[in-house]
């Protein structure tokens, strides 16, 4: 990855947000986008011209991103004992809804990682109020990672990839998550869940345990199969066990109604989070062409 897009939005996460892109962004040798979308609190008078004004309170905007790196670069020194000189920080603020103006910068700036902050709460909320996040994860054609409030940043050495393989196609292409572990040489843990006794019963593992050798061919990989009713919880439960550092998903949508059932996987988790959490596009279960597509600014 050359380019990590930060959307922050000035909250009490957003120091830690920015520790983990540069920390991320110094490994991989990339440059970081630090990101922010608004809305004017007010809107410009008639007597203005309206994109002068615009332009004044996005150059304001980036003149705060632009203060807030440096205290927040202070405090990365405090806290791990040196800050990531090396990597070059561009701050860019725009007028729009956060979520349209953070894919829109994918796109613009060519992001290979979209790093945000994770909005806890419960399942329920979020699909009332909705969540920037996962709606950036819904929607991003390149993997966004999560960042939990108050989990420090770390080099990853465990990953957990929370795989629903029935779900995995055979032409499956798994070179976004491949890339992301070889960077950081660590081990990837493959966890597959049945809700039922049945679904055990049903589910021939066969040919997705042959995509994942495709896939991750000469990367240090295993895999692990469980029976648990709810699967969140066993997800949670895997990642103490085997003391993982980052959890991988592939995020499936869900309706309104299935939300307020407490029924997205993905909604659980960053509800209630225990470490940063990868998702990667849905575009990784389609066609091969589209991955490689989504992968060329990677």
């Amino acid at each position: 990855m050359k380019t990590i897009l930060v959307p922050i939005d000035f909250s009490d996460n957003s120091g830690n947000v920015l520790a983990h892109a540069l920390g991320l962004a110094s490994i991989a040798n990339a440059e970081v986008i630090l990101f922010h979308a608004f809305f004017p609190v007010i809107a410009p008078p008639a007597a203005y011209d309206a994109q002068s004004v615009i332009t004044a309170l996005e150059q304001g905007k980036q003149l705060e991103l632009e203060e807030f790196v440096a205290r927040a670069k202070k405090e990365i020194k405090q806290q791990y004992g040196k800050a990531p000189d090396d990597v070059k920080v561009t701050c860019v603020a725009t007028m729009g809804g956060p979520f349209e103006q953070v894919l829109a910068a994918i796109q613009k700036y060519k992001a290979g990682l979209v790093v945000m902050g994770m909005q806890e709460g419960e399942a329920v909320s979020q699909a009332i109020l909705g969540s920037t996040t996962i709606s950036v994860m819904l929607e991003s054609p390149v993997p966004v990672l999560a960042i939990p409030k108050g989990v420090p940043f770390r080099k990853p050495t465990s990953v957990v990839f929370a795989a629903a393989l029935h779900k995995l196609p055979a032409h499956a292409n798994l070179q976004l998550l491949r890339d992301f572990i070889q960077l950081f040489q660590a081990k990837l843990q493959v966890l597959h869940l049945y809700r039922t006794n049945a679904h055990y019963d049903k589910f021939n593992a066969a040919t997705s345990l042959e995509v994942l050798q495709r896939n991750f061919e000469g990367i240090d990989y295993d895999f692990s199969f469980d029976l648990r009713h709810n699967i969140a919880a066993g997800i949670r439960d895997y990642i103490q066990e085997v003391q993982a550092e980052l959890l991988v998903l592939i995020p499936q949508k869900h309706s309104f109604v299935e939300r307020l059932l407490d029924r997205s996987i993905t909604g659980q988790l960053t509800a209630h989070p225990l470490v940063p959490l990868l998702t990667l596009p849905a575009a990784s279960l389609h066609t091969a062409a589209s991955v490689n597509s989504a992968a060329a600014t990677v």
